[in-house]
């Protein structure tokens, strides 16, 4: 016999079973946060049950990898797994790590996770790609007895070959043991280049037999510049930190680079950045036929000097075991040459012309040299002055032209610009963050960086190997302070330089990105905490300001202040998430000083809310028409206010929120001034931004509501609006350049986060 059922209880029953499925859902997505995105990835039903009672299966070429996913569970899940080698793994095995039988790239791998085993099958490094991915799908809470593993199917290869990260140990010395580290955390993302920048000005790092000096002088310039004896390391923030790699060091360190399947780039500083061997070894020095006194980076291009650096490329070279030598060849200081005896005698003997061509015979007699041990050359993107080495591959880090104008000459290319590929840059706000080198560049700028450019035709766009992030030392003393800049940035890259270009999600990459967070703890990396999200500097007309603080990391606090003064680790701690209301009789500035309590870390945050009135226009909306109106002005003048006096090259009316204003290239800037109105048809609240990444400004009825010159990632500005039904004017003004070309300009959306169509709301007289 049926029974009625309650419909109260059938309410509750169907209330249970749906937060049951989102629970379900919120799981799925919460286990999938997987960086660098894979190329196909889908969830299956139920999960692997992990534990000390599985065995590992493998082949012989896939032991290795299996020892390393035994003692990666042993040493951070307290879980003890055998590794068992097969001449052919069963289909039965709990985990089978199989190489050689995945379809694809170099480093291509198949990922199937079912609720009875694990298996993993690639090409090359895919196997061990394989295992990263699976740690990733790993929690990382306490150890326990049990793991669980959601069931999901992955096929995956990556996108470049090239996936590289540096650093620098010339001006801060750190240890094989750091160095290891660094190396573990660049393979569990896939990055598969590790560019040890060995010798520069400051210390010369690595052991070279035939001549003792360079480590035992070389390596210890802070030691001698604490006696005088060198000159004042003043670009520095202390003295330094003094040390060198032995032959053994560097043979272990390329051993577990090996069994991680990164290849090491040994980089030989040449003909400049050598002040650290010429102090070793002063008759390396670029002489001067004046007889003035001066710092000395350069070496003479002597042939002593060749001789020299072939003996220690030589033994570099044994080191070794990879395809490429990096020389350097960046900054060199080329007019020491012109007062050189050596070099002048050598521009005769071989008719050069000048001091770029003198740079562009080193270069090629170190090529040569490279050619004949069957190595190949790569250099900054200086190498090109003077004519490119026939089979030099240029690493372009003066922005993108370097790599450019390689590829189109059919030069290989690793792409490493600045600002995006520089993480010796602060993070966010400089006067908030740790001391950095040039403007800040963050997380975002990197994930939207593109290293095969537009310019590049796909035959040419073919030549670009790859994309590296730099480090450089000179602010960074530790090992902390080197993670926290380097990370989560090198996560971004790792996504960049993998992942399929038509498949890149920036909002989906934030939320995985946060979700590694227990990872890091896991691994004790210092990685910079996330910022909270909507600190941001704000104008509005309403006469309440409002805002909800939220954090993704669990154990979190904040400290605010809304009056301007800086809260620090003795203010009030509060739980996330929280609610802040405040009256706005006229401006409010937040501060925000955020900790994470698992890993003592902290950032700083800072928002100016400014109040403002705004009206509508008296124009009648029947006398405009559709988009905004331009003056484009062609000038050298940077000064915004003078423009007035500067003659108006083009005009145009633009219907589109993207602008499409191509600069010009004759050596002048071009100017975008617009005028206009924004037409609301129903009275309510309303978001305004634009999609710059280096802000425009936008005046609504003469406000400044986003300021000019900011970068939309460091300093985020919106205006938060209440607009009745009319019509406001709207005036701006922003240079033109090849990245807003194809930028938004404004956005406006509704309360609920709709955004309108351009053609609906932009008009002119």
């Amino acid at each position: 016999m049926n029974k009625l059922i309650n419909p109260k209880i059938l309410f509750k029953r169907l209330a249970f079973s749906l937060v049951a499925i989102c629970l379900s859902l919120t799981q799925v997505q919460a286990q999938f946060h997987i960086i660098p995105q894979p190329l196909h990835l889908s969830a299956q039903k139920g999960y692997f049950s992990l534990s000390s009672k599985n065995i590992i299966g493998v082949d012989k070429e896939s032991e290795a990898v299996g020892n390393y996913l035994q003692t990666y569970l042993a040493q951070n899940y307290k879980l003890h797994l055998k590794v068992k080698v097969y001449a052919k793994v069963p289909a039965t095995a709990a985990i089978k790590l199989v190489t050689g039988s995945t379809a694809g790239k170099e480093g291509a791998y198949a990922l199937k996770v079912t609720p009875g085993k694990i298996a993993i099958a690639g090409n090359g490094a895919g196997v061990f790609y394989g295992v990263q991915s699976l740690i990733q799908l790993l929690h990382t809470v306490k150890p326990a007895a049990i793991l669980q593993v959601m069931a999901c199917d992955i096929a995956d290869e990556p996108r470049f070959q090239w996936r590289g990260l540096s650093l620098d140990v010339c001006r801060h010395f750190f240890t094989v043991e750091e160095v290891k580290k660094y190396i573990d955390v660049m393979a569990h993302y896939k990055l598969n280049v590790f560019h040890w920048h060995l010798t520069d000005d400051e210390g010369w790092r690595i052991q070279i037999d035939k001549y003792p000096k360079l480590t035992e002088v070389g390596a210890k310039i802070s030691y001698y510049e604490k006696l005088g004896k060198f000159r004042k390391l003043d670009n520095l923030i202390d003295g330094g930190r003094d040390g060198f790699y032995t032959k053994d060091d560097i043979r272990s360190v390329i051993k577990y680079a090996q069994d991680r399947f990164i290849t090491i780039l040994p980089e030989i500083e040449m003909p400049g950045h050598s002040e650290a061997a010429i102090f070793a070894y002063p008759e390396l020095g670029c002489q001067d036929s004046t007889g003035a006194k001066h710092r000395v980076r350069m070496l003479d291009p002597s042939e002593h000097t060749f001789t020299f650096m072939e003996d220690v490329l030589t033994e570099v070279i044994a080191l070794f075991p990879n395809q490429y030598i990096h020389i350097g060849g960046d900054e060199a200081e080329m007019i020491d040459w012109l007062k050189s005896p050596t070099a002048v005698a050598l521009m005769k003997k071989e008719g050069l012309t000048n001091e770029k061509e003198i740079q562009s015979y080193f270069i090629k007699r170190i090529e040569k040299f490279l050619i004949s041990k069957n190595k190949k050359l790569v250099g900054w993107d200086e190498i090109l002055q003077g004519g490119l080495a026939e089979s030099a591959t240029v690493m372009s880090w003066q922005g993108e032209a370097g790599g450019i104008a390689a590829a189109k000459m059919h030069h290989h290319v690793i792409m490493t610009p600045l600002p995006y590929m520089y993480f010796d840059a602060p993070q966010a706000n400089e006067d908030l963050e740790p001391i950095g080198w040039n403007p800040p560049v963050t997380w975002q700028m990197v994930y939207n960086y593109e290293p095969q450019s537009k310019e590049l035709t796909p035959e040419e766009a073919a030549y670009i190997l790859g994309v590296q992030g730099n480090i450089w030392v000179e602010k960074i003393p530790n090992l902390p302070h080197l993670e926290y800049m380097v990370y989560p940035r090198a996560l971004a890259l790792a996504e960049l330089a993998w992942s399929a270009k038509e498949d890149k999600n920036i909002d989906r990459f934030e939320y995985k990105m946060k979700q590694q967070y227990g990872l890091f703890k896991l691994w004790n990396l210092n990685a910079r905490l996330p910022d909270i999200v909507g600190v941001d500097n704000l104008v509005t007309n309403k006469d309440q300001y409002n805002l909800t603080l939220k954090y993704p990391l669990v154990g979190a606090k904040v400290r605010y202040t809304l009056d301007g003064k800086a809260p620090d680790s003795a203010s009030t701690a509060v739980n996330f998430p929280v609610k802040i209301a405040r009256t706005l009789k006229d401006s409010l500035f937040l501060k925000t000083y955020t900790t994470w309590t698992l890993n003592k870390q902290h950032i700083r945050q800072v928002a100016y809310i400014k109040h403002i009135t705004v009206d509508p226009a008296k124009e009648s909306a029947a006398k405009l028409t559709p988009g905004l109106s331009y003056k484009l002005i062609k000038t050298k003048e940077t000064n915004p206010a003078k423009l007035d006096t500067v003659t108006v090259a083009v005009t145009a009316i633009i219907n589109s929120a993207v602008p499409m204003v191509q600069p010009v290239t004759d050596g002048n800037i071009t100017w975008a001034k617009f005028s206009g109105f924004i037409k609301i048809d129903t009275e309510g609240d309303y978001e305004i931004t634009s999609g710059f990444e280096i802000s425009p400004e936008l005046l609504l009825d003469g406000e400044v509501i986003i300021s000019r010159g900011k970068n939309t990632y460091v300093e985020p500005q919106k205006a938060l609006l209440h607009l009745k039904k009319g019509i406001y004017t709207l005036a701006g003004e922003y240079i033109a350049d090849a990245l807003n070309t194809n930028q938004t300009l404004i956005r406006l959306k509704t309360a609920g986060g709709k955004e309108l169509n351009a053609e609906s709301y932009l008009f002119h007289l």
